[in-house]
C-alpha cells in the first residue's frame, strides 16, 4: 500500500496545450504546481492521446513517477503492490484494430494509417522529427489515419467500424481508430485504484486538467475539472465545479491548479 498524500487527490492532466506549452512545450510556467504536488506526494497523472514512449521521455524530464495513460485514455498504465508495471486496456487492442482496418481496406475504403507509414512520412505530415515519429508510431490501443477516399464514405466507415466495436474520432489532422474507451475510462480507474492504494473507504477526489474536445468526458467526470484555454476555442462544461483557466498552457495550468489544492489542503486540514 503506498503511502496517502497530504491531501487525498488525485490529478489528471492533458498535456500537448495544458501542462506543456502550445508551442515550445515547456512547462516552466508550472514550476509551482508541480513542486507543490510533488511536496505532498500528489499523485500527477499524464492522460494523453501521445504513445507510451514519448510519455516515458516525458515523464524522465519532469522526473514523474506516477501511473500515466496513453492515447486517449486506450492504454493505462499501472504498478501493482510489488512495484510491477501493467497495461490495461479499457477498450481494444492495436493488434485487432489493424486486423478490422485491413479487412475495410479489402472492402474499398481508401485511407492511410500510421502502420503503413514509414517513421520518415510521419515526420514529413506532422513536422516531428524522425526520433519522435518512430516513437508516435509505437502504439498499444489506437490508429491514427489520414482518409483518401470521399467525404461522402466517412459515414459508411464509421459504420463498418462500429460494427467491429471501434470508434472513429476526428482529430486536427487525423482520424482516430479506436475501442470504446476515452480519457474519462482512466477517471473510473484511478479512482478505485488508490482507494484501495491508500486503504480509503471512500474514492479521492479527482482534478482533472484539459483544453481540448477529447478532454470533455476526462473533464466532466472528475470532481474539479479545470478547462484550459484552447488555440481553437475554450470548453463550456455544464459542471458547476468548472473552473476555467484565465491563461492558455502551463502559465493557466499553475494558476488555476495551484489556488484550488491551496484550499482543498486548508479545508482537509479543518482550517
Amino acid at each position: 500500500m503506498s503511502a496517502i498524500p497530504t491531501l487525498p487527490v488525485i490529478v489528471l492532466t492533458d498535456l500537448d496545450g495544458t501542462l506543456l506549452d502550445h508551442h515550445d512545450y515547456s512547462t516552466s510556467a508550472a514550476r509551482d504546481a508541480l513542486s507543490f504536488l510533488q511536496q505532498h506526494n500528489i499523485p500527477l497523472i499524464f492522460n494523453t492521446s501521445k504513445t507510451q514512449p514519448e510519455v516515458i521521455q516525458l515523464r524522465r524530464q519532469l522526473a514523474n513517477t506516477s501511473p500515466y495513460v496513453c492515447e486517449n485514455g486506450g492504454a493505462i498504465y499501472h504498478v501493482d503492490s510489488d512495484d510491477e508495471w501493467h497495461c490495461e486496456l479499457p477498450g481494444a487492442s492495436y493488434a485487432d484494430i489493424l486486423k478490422v482496418l485491413n479487412q475495410l481496406r479489402k472492402d474499398g475504403f481508401n485511407f492511410r494509417g500510421f502502420n503503413d507509414m514509414t517513421d520518415t512520412e510521419v515526420a514529413a505530415i506532422t513536422g516531428l522529427s524522425i526520433d519522435d515519429a518512430h516513437h508516435a508510431r509505437q502504439r498499444a490501443a489506437t490508429e491514427p489515419l489520414l482518409w483518401r477516399g470521399e467525404e461522402s464514405e466517412i459515414t459508411a466507415f464509421r459504420e463498418a467500424l462500429l460494427a467491429h466495436g471501434l470508434r472513429l474520432l476526428k482529430g486536427g489532422r487525423f482520424y482516430h481508430v479506436m475501442g470504446d474507451a476515452d480519457k474519462a475510462s482512466a477517471v473510473t480507474f484511478f479512482k478505485d485504484y488508490y482507494r484501495q492504494q491508500w486503504g480509503l473507504n471512500e474514492a479521492p477526489q479527482v482534478i482533472a486538467l484539459g483544453d481540448g474536445e477529447n478532454d470533455r468526458a476526462m473533464l466532466e467526470a472528475s470532481d474539479y475539472p479545470v478547462v484550459i484555454p484552447g488555440e481553437s476555442g475554450t470548453l463550456e462544461l455544464n459542471n458547476p465545479e468548472a473552473q476555467t483557466a484565465e491563461f492558455k498552457g502551463p502559465k493557466g495550468w499553475n494558476n488555476t491548479l495551484l489556488p484550488l489544492l491551496e484550499k482543498l489542503l486548508k479545508e482537509n486540514c479543518g482550517g
